[in-house]
């Protein structure tokens, strides 16, 4: 029983999960600001969307938002018992107005506003029960239309209309509704939507009973052959191309034109859930998609479709080719056909199950080359006719057919269905890729060994000779043999290499390879289709190379096809002409299908939503947007930017790259997050500045000015303080070091002169012992010469008494001389030249202190002065003893000495 699975190619789809958009599952409603972002009215509130980040904005009470529409600067929403419009702050945030106050009286228990039309100067909000009118030049709402039950609304060409439950279609006109098409027309047709159509009429699109026309006050049926009237469907949109979509209750959307040809049908798994709430078209043609549990967007306008394979029913996909209207797939599970450019379900050809490495038309037949050899394809019949061990590749050589296989080569004349193809002898070698040269010559390409060169006998039975080229860089999984325009080449992930016949070896110096080395290669696969192009895979596109017909060189070419929606396994990619201009690029879980040209559908500029700041420990602050600069306090140092480009179709990427200049100017490396954050920014002056690129086209580039201050530590009244404190500290220093110098120096001066105070001191101790030495010394001659001449007047006053007796003249003539040595005068002359050397002041002293002393008085003290008895002043003065103590009494008296006081001693100590 063949396996039957679906097989629409269907165009790029992406989902958006509750979980991704951070909002409630239910989305009753969809519109386009002139920003080019998406608005979406969500059960949590106003969902926001710009292509890279969701925002989510609540309401006042936070209830339901059932309807949204973005004119202009504003953005209208109705919820649950509110009403009003949004406008973005300066910062890029949203912020709401409520309209309800400005009502005449009070809301109807319940209201709920479930549409909103605009219409001229004037923004229509349709509740259940009224319709309420906002004159935006004004500012005023009022009520147009009170009913018990207004089911839905509608503009067509300036126009308002509204349906009441069983009372009809209405219109708006000079402020108040006119029954337009009354009930028992309609027969309570539940009307969906409505949308001009041929000229003056009206087209209306019911819930369950299909398409009706409205001309003046006429229904008429309008039958569409292939309408899907077995459906509900909830919302519905006439698109710009005159197709139109219907979103089901119950089985996704439906895309047909009114011709009756249904161009696709989509469901869950490609949708998240069945029920579509809203349709909306942007101004790129993609189809949004309001989901009961999530958002989904289609990329109708896309040159992309693309078979999902998503129960693995099929699996991944390895080569394919149209051959007489027929489709077929070789996959890892065996053969699929189906009639081409049908919606048919693909059905595997019994017999295949299995690994299908290649599909081969050769000789006007079809083969297969499969895990379990080779197959002839007849139609939709499979013929097994050759049972060996794996055939990855055929060619046509001489009058038959060459196979590559797991291990070797085999050949056989293509004359009979039922042929035996033969090995050919003493070659083992694995054989996935090759071409044929000649009638007796080929090329292949082995995964380790590298290119060999294949000659081969007349009856193609064994190898005469064989030639191995190595191979050099990096070859990924194996190096790819490959003819294009008629030369032969081989690739590996790094380069491309031409065979040159005259030298026999392979360069990289070709023309291929210096247009191929621009590319952002990720595999040596490379395929030359039958229309003479040559293809190879990056990671964000595929690579194309042909002939310019006008001036004759080779061109290369992209197609923006990121690998995330081709991944296969490496060095197996592939890709195949099913059509004039048509492309087929197999996956591991379908294919993808375009044709040439691929046009770019226009997207967005670079925006930045968004500037956030903080301090260490505070939650982000939105900045605002505008041109002026924005000046940051010193601790507010982490700022993040938010950005994004307005682009909407899944296969383009769009990426951003940004630098922030006196911080880095270097640009970052392209990614697509949508968001710079920086932390712990020093103090100073910064531009960040950002730019964005998508499908092969650079936008503009955005900068923002911001400045950090300094710390107030670091700020020039800081600075200035700094600098006073360091000027008063050099004071401070300098004073203390004067200070603590001239300290020093005082104590280094108060030691110089203590040192010399003490040298001095020595000095007067050395020179007082020597004057006292020198005076002991000469008190010691003095009291010898004093001695010499107490004794000298003792023996001449002895001689003299001894003489004195002698009457001679003689002898009268010597005591006459012993008188003249006796008399006190000379004795006194000598003995005061010698005390005055001795003793120098003391005269001075008794003077000053007994200035009424007499010569003879100061004779006596110095005699006293020198210690000397009476007995010995006697001679000296020529006196007796008796009248030196006379003396001495007299002396007494005259110092007015006390009676106890020692008169010598007295004279001693002066």
């Amino acid at each position: 029983m063949s396996l039957i699975v679906k097989g629409q190619e269907l165009p790029p789809v992406t989902n958006y999960s509750p979980g991704e958009y951070g909002g409630g599952n239910q989305n009753w409603m969809i519109s386009q600001g002139q920003d080019k972002k998406i608005y979406v009215a969500n059960n949590a509130g106003l969902l926001q969307f710009d292509g890279e980040h969701w925002n989510l904005y609540k309401v006042p009470g936070e209830t339901a938002v059932r309807s949204v529409l973005a004119s202009s600067s504003h953005i209208y929403t109705g919820s649950y018992m509110e009403f009003g419009y949004w406008q973005q702050q300066e910062n890029g945030r949203l912020k709401y107005y409520s309209l309800k106050d400005a009502v005449g009286g009070e809301l109807i228990d319940g209201e709920q506003f479930w549409d909103i039309k605009e219409v001229g100067s004037h923004v229509i909000f349709q509740s259940h029960q009224r319709l309420y009118s906002f004159n935006k030049e004004t500012g005023k709402v009022m009520s147009i239309v009170t009913e018990d039950n207004i089911s839905n609304l509608f503009k067509v060409q300036d126009k308002i209309y509204y349906q009441v439950a069983e009372k009809g279609l209405f219109v708006v006109e000079d402020g108040v509704g006119r029954n337009l098409v009354d009930n028992e027309t309609i027969r309570n047709k539940p009307i969906i939507a409505l949308f001009p159509y041929a000229g003056d009429k009206i087209l209306a699109v019911t819930r369950d009973d299909g398409l009706f026309t409205i001309s003046d006050n006429s229904w008429e049926s309008f039958p569409v052959e292939g309408y899907p009237i077995s459906e509900s469907f909830f919302s519905a949109l006439y698109l710009q191309d005159g197709s139109l979509a219907l979103g089901s209750i119950g089985d996704g959307l439906y895309i047909l034109n009114l011709e009756g040809k249904l161009e696709y049908h989509l469901s869950q798994p490609s949708l998240l859930n069945n029920t579509m709430l809203a349709v909306m078209e942007d101004e790129e043609g993609n189809v949004w998609g309001g989901l009961d549990n999530g958002i989904a967007v289609i990329n109708k306008q896309s040159p992309f479709r693309i078979f999902v394979d998503t129960f693995g029913k099929i699996g991944t996909v390895y080569c394919s080719v149209e051959v007489d209207g027929i489709m077929y797939l070789g996959t890892n599970q065996g053969l699929y056909y189906k009639n081409a450019n049908s919606n048919e379900a693909y059905q595997l050809i019994p017999g295949t199950t299995g690994q299908v490495w290649s599909l081969n038309y050769l000789n006007s037949q079809l083969y297969a080359g499969h895990d379990r050899g080779t197959f002839r394809i007849e139609g939709t019949r499979a013929i097994h006719i050759w049972d060996g061990l794996g055939t990855w590749t055929m060619g046509e050589i001489g009058a038959g057919i060459i196979q590559g296989h797991y291990n070797g080569l085999s050949y056989f004349e293509d004359n009979a269905l039922n042929e035996e193809a033969d090995y050919l002898d003493d070659f083992d070698l694995s054989v996935q890729h090759m071409i044929i040269e000649n009638d007796s010559t080929l090329w292949m390409s082995h995964f380790h060994r590298g290119i060999f060169r294949v000659k081969l006998n007349k009856a193609y039975s064994e190898v005469e000779a064989m030639v191995n080229f190595g191979i050099s860089g990096k070859s990924g999984l194996g190096p790819q043999i490959f003819r294009f325009e008629n030369q032969i080449y081989f690739s590996t992930e790094d380069s491309v290499y031409k065979y040159k016949n005259d030298l026999n070896e392979f360069t990289a110096e070709n023309d291929l390879n210096r247009i191929s080395s621009t590319t952002n290669r990720i595999s040596g696969a490379s395929r030359v289709l039958d229309d003479g192009s040559w293809w190879t895979f990056g990671e964000d596109n595929l690579y194309y190379v042909n002939r310019d017909p006008f001036e004759q060189k080779l061109v290369a070419q992209k197609v923006p096809l990121p690998l995330e929606n081709r991944i296969i396994t490496k060095g197996f990619e592939n890709i195949s002409l099913i059509g004039k201009n048509r492309y087929l690029v197999g996956s591991n879980g379908g294919y993808i299908e375009f044709s040439l040209p691929v046009d770019n559908i226009p997207s967005g500029e670079l925006m930045l939503n968004a500037v956030s700041t903080s301090s260490k420990r505070e939650n982000f602050t939105y900045q605002q947007l505008g041109d002026s600069k924005l000046e940051l306090e010193s601790e507010v140092n982490n700022i993040r930017f938010v950005y994004s480009i307005p682009a909407y179709q899944s296969l383009s990427r769009a990426e951003y790259s940004y630098r922030l200049l006196n911080y880095s100017s270097a640009w970052s490396q392209w990614d697509q997050s949508g968001i710079a954050s920086f932390e712990n920014l020093p103090a100073g002056s910064y531009t960040f500045e950002v730019k964005g690129r998508i499908n092969d086209r650079d936008t503009q580039t955005l900068s923002y000015k911001f400045t950090i201050a300094k710390p107030w530590f670091y700020s020039n009244l800081a600075v200035v303080v700094y600098l006073l404190l360091f000027i008063l500290g050099l004071v401070v220093i300098h004073y203390t070091y004067n200070r603590r110098h001239k300290k020093i120096i005082e104590e280094r001066e108060r030691n110089l002169k203590l040192k010399n105070l003490e040298a001095e001191q020595e000095i007067i101790r050395l020179q007082k012992e020597h004057l006292e030495k020198d005076m002991q010394e000469k008190n010691s001659q003095l009291a010898a010469s004093t001695m010499s001449i107490i004794k000298k007047n003792e023996l001449l006053s002895s001689l003299k008494a001894d003489l004195k007796e002698a009457d001679n003249p003689q002898v009268k003539k010597v005591i006459r001389t012993i008188d003249r040595e006796l008399r006190e005068e000379d004795n006194w002359k000598m003995f005061k030249e010698a005390f005055k050397n001795a003793d120098k002041e003391f005269f001075d002293k008794i003077k000053s202190k007994h200035p009424e002393l007499t010569s003879n008085d100061l004779r006596l003290c110095a005699y006293l002065r020198l210690n000397l008895s009476s007995k010995e002043i006697a001679p000296l003065v020529n006196i007796s003893v008796k009248s030196v103590e006379i003396k001495r009494y007299r002396l007494r008296k005259k110092m007015d000495l006390p009676r106890e006081a020692n008169l010598t001693d007295y004279i001693m100590n002066l």
